[in-house]
């Protein structure tokens, strides 16, 4: 059994969460809940939950100031959210999970699976840290999930994705490549639409990396690392249409 506590400064939005959790949600346990940053710390050190639904705007002080108050952190975290779209993609490239307010049982469910999977990697701590670069423009990397935990590069490095089943195979500048266990569609959209581009069900590339189109059928894009990759008739007219001035 799960336990978690709920933090936010909203009596209503505690009660909202604590019943959808217990109602839809098996496996977990809802272990108490805080109003503020001061009452969190206090019943975090005391419950020592495996998992935190973490409000981040609360008066005083906000999330990021009671991870600083429990570095290095123990426990998972679900951050609870209404910030604006740029933020929500530097949760997606440090692999946080996320739920907006007001919080939908099926994402709930779904954002449980994964965490249920994650709290035993005991891993949060290094993608806080990456997420708080992010947005703070310290840093570009983005998580890339393996079978055993996360790496972290700089997208920039990446000249190409290519789908393997439920798997991402990604090739780096340095002639490395990884298998994720993540999907091409996940990279597809935390990856920015102003350098990549899906130019195949089974294909997105870096557009700094392309070297060569060659004409055919529906025609093929040769890589900077020698990577010959078809491009759909669909996308093929979008990929053209990128290197037009």
């Amino acid at each position: 059994m799960i336990s978690c506590i709920i933090v936010d400064d909203e009596p209503r939005n505690i009660a909202v969460l604590s019943k959808l959790v217990t109602d839809f949600c098996k496996g977990i346990r809802v272990s108490g809940s805080a109003s503020s940053v001061d009452e969190a710390c206090i019943l975090i050190k005391e419950k020592k939950p495996d998992l935190v639904f973490l409000d981040i705007e609360m008066p005083g002080k906000n999330a990021f100031d009671l991870i600083d108050l429990l570095s290095p952190v123990q426990f998972e975290i679900v951050f609870v959210t209404a910030f604006e779209q740029y933020a929500i993609k530097a949760f997606r490239y440090s692999a946080i999970d996320y739920l907006l307010k007001p919080v939908d049982i099926r994402e709930l469910r779904e954002t449980i699976e994964k965490v249920c999977l994650r709290i035993k990697e005991k891993n949060f701590q290094l993608r806080i840290d990456n997420y708080l670069s992010v947005i703070q423009k310290k840093d570009t990397k983005i998580a890339i999930q393996l079978k055993d935990g996360y790496v972290f590069h700089s997208f920039n490095d990446i000249i190409c994705c290519s789908a393997e089943g439920a798997y991402t195979a990604i090739y780096f500048k340095n002639g490395t490549k990884i298998l994720s266990s993540s999907n091409l569609k996940h990279y597809s959209e935390i990856l920015p639409e102003t350098i990549f581009c899906r130019i195949h069900h089974s294909h997105l590339v870096n557009l700094d990396y392309a070297v060569k189109f060659s004409r055919g059928r529906n025609g093929t894009l040769e890589m900077l690392n020698g990577l010959v990759l078809e491009v759909s008739q669909r996308k093929r007219d979008e990929l053209l249409g990128r290197f037009e001035k």
